[in-house]
């Protein structure tokens, strides 16, 4: 009946060190790749067609990826506008964080990360110039 205890006993260490050294990080085939723009227009009050200089601009600031309301992860908008993150497979909403400022103002945008296939999401946010 002692030989039974301890064998218990080991059983139960053995299970709490692999449970113990389990990675808290998702391994890279849960992973899948989202990538994508965030760009601010209009840029002038009154736009004229091929007038280069009224084209939408980057958004300074950072996109949050959120499952039920929680920012799974972030990815910082580049001086191009452009952003990429590897989050964990499953649904989404993409949502900016511009700081304090009221513009320009940014709708949350649905997507749904997918194993092997690249995740496109560009986010049109309004600068309120009329």
């Amino acid at each position: 009946m002692r030989f039974e205890n301890i064998r218990y006993a080991v059983a139960a260490v053995a299970l709490l060190l692999v449970v113990g050294c389990a990675d808290d990080n998702p391994s890279s085939d849960s992973l899948g790749h989202v990538k994508g723009t965030a760009l601010a227009g209009p840029t002038c009050p009154v736009e004229q067609t091929g007038d280069t200089n009224c084209q939408p601009k980057p958004v300074q600031g950072v996109v949050e990826f959120r499952q039920d309301g929680d920012v799974v992860d972030t990815a910082a908008i580049d001086a191009n506008g452009k952003f990429a993150a590897d989050i964990p497979i499953g649904g989404y909403i993409a949502t900016v964080d511009i700081g304090d400022n009221i513009f320009p103002s940014c709708p949350p945008v649905e997507f749904e990360v997918r194993r092997e296939i690249e995740t496109v999401v560009d986010i049109n946010c309004d600068t309120g110039i009329r």
